[in-house]
């Protein structure tokens, strides 16, 4: 047995600009299915691992078929690489028939390498371990997604660090209408920490000194500002509903 592509699987080819970030593999990704988020999450770390590791294709919602049988199922994501592939499984139940029934056709598969699962929590690495899912030779059950989360949103948690100055926003904000000076700054905050927060702004690569001793905002911060404030506004939103309902 072994497996292949329908010719509709390259209407789904991943490439690195779509997964520049996890808002942009959902958007190009979609949402057809109504799949939660969670789900998609899983699919943007099992193409993103494919795609790290080298494989020359690779495809999300993958329609396949296997042959001689010609059956037709949809792999979550998949990478073609010297002609054989690396498949991904995000929801596969330990306990549930439809995804055992795919397991053992990508186990017989001749030309399926291995088959990358990704559960969601910790505890169902233990419902696979108890599903003795580890005695299928190409079966390699990674970490939980939910354990990786940090990892992913490592630049974020210190841009909601950087949130939590008040002294920092007020240097961002003020640079956002025009570039300023340091005697501006040391009105404006603490100067004894007014070095410091430059050097933080400066390595998180959201100012830039124009000239010397005046400083804007880089391209990179104005694209955080403009982010933050649709967040903020967003945010107020959803609360004025949540309050209305």
């Amino acid at each position: 047995m072994y497996m292949e592509l329908e010719p509709t699987a390259k209407n789904r080819r991943a490439e690195p600009q779509n997964i520049s970030s996890f808002e942009a593999f959902k958007e190009w990704a979609g949402t057809e299915r109504n799949e939660s988020e969670l789900l998609i999450f899983q699919k943007y770390y099992g193409v993103r691992e494919l795609l790290k590791a080298g494989l020359e294709e690779v495809y999300v919602d993958a329609p396949v078929r296997f042959l001689p049988d010609d059956l037709k199922r949809f792999i979550d994501a998949c990478g073609v690489g010297r002609k054989k592939f690396i498949t991904v499984l995000c929801s596969a139940g330990a306990q549930e028939e439809r995804s055992k029934e795919l397991l053992d056709l990508l186990e017989q598969s001749s030309n399926v390498e291995a088959i990358w699962i990704y559960p969601l929590l910790s505890i169902n690495r233990e419902a696979y371990r108890k599903a003795r899912l580890q005695d299928r030779r190409k079966v390699k059950v990674e970490g939980a997604i939910l354990d990786r989360l940090e990892e992913f949103f490592e630049g974020a948690l210190e841009a909601l660090d950087l949130f939590e100055s008040s002294a920092r926003m007020r240097m961002l904000f003020a640079m956002w209408d025009s570039p300023k000076d340091k005697r501006f700054f040391r009105e404006l905050v603490n100067p004894k920490l007014l070095y410091e927060n430059l050097e933080i702004l400066q390595r998180m690569n959201l100012i830039q000194e124009v000239s010397s001793g005046v400083y804007g905002l880089s391209e990179c911060g104005e694209n955080l500002m403009r982010e933050y404030l649709y967040f903020l506004d967003k945010l107020r939103r959803t609360i004025r509903d949540l309050q209305q309902t």
